[in-house]
């Protein structure tokens, strides 16, 4: 029966190495949240970065003194944000906000829109101009609705 135990107390030889002990996995740790730390400081310092250039574009954009980016709070880091918060708090910097849209025409294109449109024709102005084409009675007055003179041409 000694023998029989024997077998198992020779399996028990384990040649435990010191580099796969648990002091290897600590070191292992330890240097995996060093780097993990790099990356956060590193990731805050890239999106701090990124803010205070959008900020300082989108004033320079709006024309506005780059001062006030000091007061622009710190979750307004798009532009929209920052051009919606500059926006809101014009009037407390004495900002002057764009009132005019896109859409407004420049004078002069508007007198040339004026000028196209006065001149063409809608389906209101042909039906009277093909009542009053019916109504004319003499080549006189065919001349005058046409021509606009009495005389042809």
């Amino acid at each position: 029966m000694a023998n029989q135990y024997n077998d198992y107390d020779e399996d028990d030889d384990f040649d435990i190495e010191e580099e796969s002990g648990p002091a290897n996995l600590r070191k292992a740790l330890k240097k995996a949240e060093r780097e993990a730390k790099q990356l956060r400081d590193e990731l805050t310092s890239l999106r701090s970065e990124s803010r205070t250039r959008t900020v300082k574009d989108v004033l320079e954009t709006k024309g506005v003194n780059p001062k006030i980016a000091a007061f622009i709070p710190a979750d307004a880091d798009t532009p929209e944000k920052v051009a919606l918060w500059l926006d809101e708090y014009s009037d407390v910097f004495g900002y002057q906000t764009n009132g005019q849209s896109d859409d407004i025409v420049a004078p002069d294109s508007a007198r040339r829109i004026q000028e196209s449109t006065s001149t063409a024709t809608t389906s209101g102005r042909d039906e009277d101009l093909g009542a009053r084409l019916a109504a004319t009675n003499s080549k006189e007055e065919l001349d005058q609705l046409i021509f606009g003179m009495s005389t042809g041409r």
